[in-house]
């Protein structure tokens, strides 16, 4: 039943990234603070290493239906890098400490930090498509995964971002779907989706 599980969540995560390349990409520009049109709700999220070294910084604003992200963050392996905004309504997310590991192999995967900061809600990456080891994007957005409005997501401050993407298998690489090489769909040995770092988003 567990394998099951995993093979369908980590399908659907890769597969929502791929398809929401094209929604960031398309507004993937500049946007100006004082365009006079209402109030901004401005947060932050200090990005801190889960599973790896490196850090970042993420600024939000929030207005008239829109998400401006920009995203900063170095010190990655060198790989794809997939980010997201985690969380559910009505419930504080917080980023996953080693408690979390509950399979004792040393690091938490993407299913075993989700206790922490809860399911995908808006995919902030332009597709599979950010890479290196450093990251650094401004770009808006106008509503989650699902096709919901922004406004739905509620207050940002009880959210948290996860960027994903570590090298296991030490080929200074974070691009291995099956670092075990056994064939089988683990999150445990999924370069891609195991997260790198995390940051509770607060109000700036």
């Amino acid at each position: 039943m567990r394998r099951s599980s995993t093979s369908l969540l980590l399908a659907s995560l890769l597969t929502a990234v791929a398809g929401a390349g094209a929604t960031a990409q398309a507004h993937d520009r500049t946007e100006h603070d004082d365009d006079g049109h209402g109030r901004a709700d401005r947060f932050e999220a200090e990005l801190e290493p889960v599973n790896a070294d490196g850090d970042g910084r993420v600024r939000l604003r929030k207005r008239d239906g829109k998400l401006v992200v920009k995203l900063k963050a170095k010190g990655l392996d060198d790989g794809i890098h997939i980010a997201h905004i985690h969380g559910m309504a009505q419930a504080q997310s917080e980023c996953p400490g080693s408690s979390f590991d509950t399979d004792g192999n040393g690091v938490v995967d993407l299913l075993e930090g989700l206790p922490a900061y809860g399911p995908v809600q808006v995919t902030l990456s332009d597709g599979l498509s950010d890479v290196g080891t450093r990251l650094k994007y401004r770009r808006s957005y106008t509503q989650r995964d699902n096709g919901d409005s922004l406004e739905s997501l509620g207050d940002l401050s009880q959210y948290a971002i996860v960027v994903h993407g570590v090298d296991l298998d030490h080929d200074h690489m974070a691009t291995n779907t099956d670092a075990a090489g056994d064939g089988q769909p683990n999150p445990a040995d999924n370069e891609i989706s195991m997260p790198a770092l995390c940051g509770v988003i607060e109000v700036d």
